[in-house]
């Protein structure tokens, strides 16, 4: 199913936005479902930024992507395993100088979100994507400490966080308002506004006063390929 963007008037984000989060929040499928969002409105360049995590990479979604008039920005597939990769040019360009809109998928945890440090963001968004059902990030103090981990690393300010706690396919309403509470009570420690609500298609939601991004996950899991 095509994402869809719910009370889009809601959304107020900079050209340049960076997702970082825990592993497994669901921050690769965010940017994969905003890219394509914002694709129907002009061009979009999502630039790869997760040198961590093999599984869940939006470069091994390029040619999809570009059918749908997105550039995709990486590394090249040898060179993306090492360490320290060297970052291609148009990824800086892309982030500092963004032509319609940048969406930036950032690696996981400190170890992936050190990469961001080699770039000087002067004029972008950087939103951590939180998923409460996640073990890492169950409670929000924990959720807390890892992104001011992940922020210090990554030498950036975060501005704003993303709502997506779900289970899933056994995914609930009540799971998705509860994922949210957590996430609004994570902002009042961290002193962020809460700045988008995910949830699956169809799910039937009450009116929270934020933009919702409905998506179904096109992410194929490793024991499922």
């Amino acid at each position: 199913m095509t994402p869809l963007l719910e009370y889009a008037d809601r959304l107020h984000v900079r050209p340049a936005l960076v997702l970082t989060g825990a592993y497994g929040s669901g921050k690769t499928e965010c940017a994969l479902a905003l890219a394509r969002v914002f694709a129907t409105d002009g061009p979009v360049t999502l630039v790869d930024l997760d040198f961590v995590n093999p599984y869940f990479r939006v470069l091994d979604h390029a040619a999809a992507l570009a059918k749908d008039g997105i550039t995709v920005v990486a590394p090249a597939p040898e060179r993306a395993p090492i360490d320290a990769p060297a970052l291609p040019a148009a990824a800086y360009e892309a982030l500092r100088h963004p032509v319609g809109r940048t969406i930036a998928d950032l690696g996981g945890d400190p170890a992936g979100a050190i990469v961001l440090a080699q770039f000087t963001l002067t004029d972008a968004d950087v939103w951590a994507v939180v998923n409460f059902s996640r073990p890492t990030t169950a409670e929000p103090a924990q959720a807390a400490a890892l992104l001011r981990a992940i922020a210090a690393a990554a030498r950036v300010r975060l501005t704003g966080l993303v709502s997506n706690t779900h289970l899933g396919p056994y995914t609930t309403p009540e799971d998705i308002l509860a994922g949210l509470a957590h996430t609004r009570a994570l902002g009042e420690q961290l002193a962020l506004p809460v700045t988008l609500l995910c949830a699956p298609p169809a799910l039937p939601l009450p009116d929270e006063g934020l933009p919702v991004l409905r998506f179904t996950p096109v992410l194929a899991r490793p024991w499922e390929r």
